[in-house]
């Protein structure tokens, strides 16, 4: 009976000993190793790692998916931040190389971020990559900090510390002259870094970019830097199999850029690269940034001054944390929709970022993870665009270029069986067609169906690194003259030609002075139209030079006594000479204006250039002023002003030259400039003793001896070209002289003849949506102008130039474009189409050849019009040649339209999914 207390009394007896133990070891902790452990807390803090989301999607206007990030798989270097012994940077060494081995192996590339390169001449040479800054100011403070920043994150001396001093100061003050050189820098790195001797610049460099990443992100050296994108499943295996030997190299699950579709849509959608870095506020806006929002990111000095870019527009650094917080890892657009909607489409953004909380020791290592919040994922975007119709114009397009060629190629070999003196081709550099443009639209709303520019490129590319084929394409020597990467539908600028006339004629009547029913009769032989004036007597002179002419002048005789839709039908160059003639050019340049073919189409894309009409302030405006208050020559909206301002330099220094001076440029350019301002569009008679003046004032000449030479009359023959004359008001009606037009502003215009009124903006935005399909944001197209007040006059107009436009595809009628369609697109669908053709010259004097060729057409022809479709060849010798694109395309759309039951239709113009 004992036996129980027994035990109860050992348990006690052993519990006491515990309790004992555990208050002698926490007695110890607080009080004798109390202090120690503190130091160790103190060691230790919280920091947090940043989580990007997914870049959302790009899609079509039925929900095909044309740009998406798919996972993969980067190699990343991590170094421990304990370990920091010459052992330890010769093993990571080691490292480097054999994980660049494996890499290189599979085809694949580590990054390329040394700032030690070799220059042009094989010397070597640092390049702080700062060309994405903007402002040259901004670019030499981010030159002199990057600098001492490398210096300092690679442990490399400064010989001259009071350069920047061991407190802020301003780095425009820096003396920086004994500042280590570039062969010296790379030199200790390789020495320090234990690189092989044996190792070429180019081998060596590679692991220096590497350990530079690392070394400059030595304040969070917990993050890995990644050293490899997108790697091959091969490189995956290898460098999971030989972890052991492959120190702080590791596999790191990510994403990348994918276009399924290849070439197809490549302007639309644009492309990615990784160049966040300091942009003007307005740059940020384009990419769909609000201001308001960029505000509270502007960079300042260190005086608290706004530091502005070369544009004017307040800085704002994408990758500052306390700002937008890209890293400089992080993809962002160039080009197309990637750039325009950038601020829907990324989800590195720091509003959308989620974070790890992790805690790292004194050493920067991370000891272990305290909490996450996932990120969320960029907005989908969903565009006008309609995939298999942008295929169809795409390839339609380049078939035509093809046939074009080939066409042009049988032109001059026929015209080299010629006798010599018949051969027109003879000797002369001809450029063929190579390059072009189709955009359709809808009418009822401005919405963009397809847009093809040729030739293309693919936006993967990118996303691997160009090749050296891919670069040369894109960029090697012939690419200045068919430019692949740019969007010849908005970026492109051509003389319109006939397409031009409906406007013209349109401008005539409302002006009032044309009549819709008017007859106009061509009373000279072989079209030419000659241009009437009277001299101080009141006698009639006839101006022929420079007179333009009908392209149908051998037997003009069918064009004579024609009204507004018989001109438009047969395209009478005569007919809208007279117009213009009658109207004016400040007239017609309004009407240009209405009809928005001198003002952006507010598409949402990159590099949407501005068409020009005519008159004196569009060939050279005296009144136009750069930043300085100078007469801007740069800043005209045509080139003529720049050749003849340099035409009047070299005059000039002839001048000083035979009277032995020595003249400064500067005052040679003060003085042309100042001959330039005499033009003002009201001629330049009794303007010599000025022009004597200013070469007095400007260079010394006196006016005596000038008079004696014939340098006014020099200089008022150069003046003269850039003075606007009646002739080229008369060009101007018909499409020619300066005007020049994009291919996306002819498509609003022309929905606007087949609307009968509505110019829209164009719009290839149709709405974003966030990840779970709610609208985030609609794009509706805004109304530019609307022409016309929907009156029986205008109703009556509209029905006069949709008449001639239904000509100009007759053959009944004799249209320019019907004998271009073949015979069963005539008998099948040509009654469901209006159009115009357009051969635009280059120059007065211009190969025919090498004319513009457009063709410009839109359906039904009856009742309300829902596609128009817009073709522009550069050399592409006649409009008439264009129209077989439109047939493939034409028959496609029907073909598709007459399939589809009614019910299965979607609504962008007839087209089934």
């Amino acid at each position: 009976m004992k036996k129980p207390v027994s035990r109860l009394i050992i348990i006690c007896v052993l519990m006491i000993i515990m309790m004992g133990a555990l208050i002698y070891r926490l007695g110890t902790l607080t009080i004798k190793e109390g202090e120690a452990w503190a130091k160790s807390a103190d060691n230790r803090s919280t920091q947090t790692i940043a989580i990007k989301g997914e870049r959302g999607k790009i899609m079509d206007r039925n929900g095909v998916v044309l740009a998406y990030s798919e996972t993969c798989y980067n190699v990343e270097f991590l170094r421990n931040a304990d370990n920091r012994t010459k052992y330890d940077s010769a093993i990571y060494t080691e490292s480097l190389i054999k994980a660049i081995d494996i890499i290189e192996k599979s085809g694949g590339s580590t990054i390329d971020a040394s700032y030690i390169v070799l220059d042009e001449n094989g010397s070597i040479a640092f390049d702080w990559r700062i060309s994405g800054v903007e402002s040259s100011e901004a670019k030499e403070r981010v030159r002199r900090i990057r600098y001492k920043n490398f210096c300092e994150a690679m442990g490399i001396t400064i010989n001259d510390p009071d350069g920047y001093g061991k407190t802020p100061k301003d780095p425009s003050t820096w003396n920086m002259e004994k500042w280590p050189t570039a062969e010296y820098s790379y030199n200790y790195l390789r020495k320090n870094w234990y690189i092989p001797e044996e190792f070429s610049f180019e081998q060596a460099n590679k692991i220096i970019s590497i350990r530079q990443e690392v070394a400059l992100n030595n304040y969070r050296a917990y993050e890995p830097v990644t050293i490899a994108y997108n790697v091959s499943q091969e490189v995956v295996s290898e460098i999971v199999e030989r972890s052991d030997e492959l120190v702080g190299v590791q596999i790191a699950q990510s994403t990348t850029r994918v276009y399924p579709r290849g070439e197809t849509a490549a302007h639309i959608l644009g492309y990615l690269s990784k160049s966040a870095d300091t942009v003007s506020a307005s740059k940020l806006v384009s990419m769909g940034y609000k201001r308001d929002e960029l505000k509270q990111y502007y960079l300042k000095d260190d005086n608290g001054g706004y530091i502005l870019g070369d544009d004017g527009d307040y800085q704002v650094k994408m990758t500052d944390k306390s700002g937008l917080a890209y890293s400089n890892d992080d993809y962002i657009g160039v080009s197309g929709v990637e750039y325009t909607m950038e601020a829907y489409l990324t989800g590195a953004t720091k509003q959308r970022q989620g974070s790890r909380e992790v805690e790292i020791n004194k050493n920067l290592s991370i000891t272990r993870e305290l909490s996450s919040t996932p990120a969320k994922d960029g907005d989908n975007v969903m565009l006008t665009v309609e995939i298999n119709l942008q295929a169809k114009c795409e390839s339609a397009l380049a078939n035509l270029i093809a046939k074009m060629r080939r066409q042009e190629e049988e032109l001059i070999a026929d015209d080299a069986e010629k006798s010599e003196k018949e051969q027109k081709y003879k000797g002369k550099d001809i450029d063929l067609a190579a390059t072009g443009a189709i955009v359709v639209m809808d009418p009822r709303s401005g919405e963009v169906l397809a847009m093809a520019s040729y030739p293309s490129f693919d936006p993967n590319w990118f996303m691997k690194g160009l090749t050296t084929e891919q670069a040369d394409y894109l960029f090697g020597d012939g690419a200045d003259k068919t430019t692949p990467l740019r969007n010849k539908a908005i970026s492109e600028r051509n003389a319109p030609g006939s397409i031009f006339k409906p406007a013209t004629g349109i401008a005539g009547v409302s002006e009032g002075v044309v009549g819709i029913e008017e007859l106009i009769n061509d009373h000279n032989d072989g079209g030419y139209y000659y241009f009437y004036t009277r001299d101080e007597d009141g006698k009639i002179k006839v101006q022929k030079q420079g007179a333009p002419r009908c392209w149908s002048y051998r037997d003009h005789s069918a064009h004579a006594n024609i009204n507004l839709t018989q001109a438009l039908t047969f395209s009478c160059n005569y007919y809208f000479c007279e117009i213009a003639n009658r109207m004016g050019i400040d007239k017609l340049n309004e009407w240009i204006g209405k009809f928005g073919l001198d003002k952006k189409t507010n598409i949402e894309l990159t590099g949407e250039m501005t068409g020009i009409g005519g008159g004196q302030k569009v060939l050279f405006d005296n009144e136009l002023l750069d930043d300085n208050g100078e007469l801007s020559i740069s800043r005209q909206k045509t080139s003529l002003p720049v050749l003849i301002y340099n035409s009047i330099r070299e005059r000039l220094k002839e001048y000083v030259t035979r009277r032995s001076m020595e003249i400064d440029d500067a005052a040679i350019r003060a003085c042309a400039l100042r001959l330039m301002m005499l033009q003002d569009g009201k001629g330049l008679d009794g303007k010599g003793p000025e022009i004597r003046k200013i070469l007095s004032d400007e260079l010394g000449i006196p006016e005596g001896y000038s008079i004696t030479q014939n340098w006014t009359s020099e200089i008022v023959t150069l003046l003269n070209e850039i003075q606007w004359k009646p002739t080229q008001t008369i060009r101007a009606g018909f499409g020619q002289g300066v005007t020049l037009v994009t291919p996306i502003a002819v498509a609003r215009y022309v929905c606007a003849l087949a609307n009968e009124g509505t110019v829209y903006d164009a719009n290839i935005v149709e709405r974003i949506v966030d990840t779970n399909g709610n609208l985030v944001e609609d794009k509706n197209a805004d109304v530019y102008a609307t022409i016309g007040d929907g009156s029986a006059e205008w109703h009556a107009l509209w029905d006069a130039v949709k008449q001639g436009l239904k000509g100009v595809v007759s053959l009944e009628d004799h249209g320019t474009a019907a004998g271009g369609f073949s015979e069963e697109f005539r008998e099948k669908y040509l009654d469901r189409i209006a159009g115009k053709t357009g051969s635009a010259q280059i120059g007065i004097n211009s190969i025919d050849i090498e004319n513009t060729s457009w063709f410009v057409s839109y359906t039904p022809r009856e009742g309300e019009a829902e596609l128009v479709i817009v073709i522009c060849i550069p050399s592409g010798y006649a409009g008439a040649w264009s129209v077989s694109a439109a047939e493939e395309i034409y028959t496609y759309y029907f073909n598709q339209q007459d399939s589809a039951a009614p019910e299965t239709l979607v609504d962008i113009g007839g087209i089934a999914p």
